[in-house]
């Protein structure tokens, strides 16, 4: 009988101690204050997400790859999950493309089930260079491919979405052009 005690509160002390360890990771090392560049980019992710039929990420670095702080979801009205708040891999796609000097490239990572894919760039914020962070959409593997010639308009969409969120932000103002 006590050693059917002692599992179960190994077990609950275990199950803890994972909660707190994820917990950790969403407030350890917290990026700085990110409310001025979602504020800018809000308007301009609902766009993306709405011209491009697919989901919107906004990411800034983070000790153990990016942080996610602005998800728009896909317009189709699938079951999709909140990815905010959650620490991403350094073999992500923004976290790629913040490893690279911003140059107006873009970062295409394909997802392990090889039909779906991240393209990722660079949102620059020319008032201070430390606060840049990372612009992606998530769809069709065969639409976001760099290789393939359709994927020249999500790219060009964005790359003019990171531009303009990028003026906003120099503006200080969250409003469109």
């Amino acid at each position: 009988m006590m050693d059917r005690a002692c599992a179960v509160l190994r077990r609950a002390v275990s199950v803890l101690r994972i909660k707190a360890v994820r917990r950790a990771d969403r407030t350890k090392d917290a990026p700085h204050d990110c409310n001025c560049l979602r504020a800018a980019a809000m308007i301009w992710a609902d766009e993306l997400a709405m011209r491009s039929g697919m989901s919107v990420r906004i990411c800034v670095p983070h000790p153990r790859g990016v942080q996610v702080i602005h998800h728009v979801f896909r317009p189709d009205n699938s079951p999709q999950r909140l990815t905010i708040g959650e620490v991403l891999p350094p073999d992500s796609a923004p976290a790629q493309a913040l490893g690279v000097a911003y140059d107006g490239r873009c970062v295409f990572v394909p997802e392990p089930d090889l039909r779906g894919a991240e393209l990722a760039t660079v949102i620059a914020c020319p008032e201070s260079p430390d606060r840049a962070a990372a612009l992606s959409v998530t769809g069709p593997a065969d639409l976001l491919d760099l290789a393939l010639v359709a994927s020249d308009r999500y790219r060009h969409l964005l790359i003019d979405t990171a531009s303009s969120i990028s003026v906003s932000l120099t503006a200080d103002a969250p409003t469109r052009t």
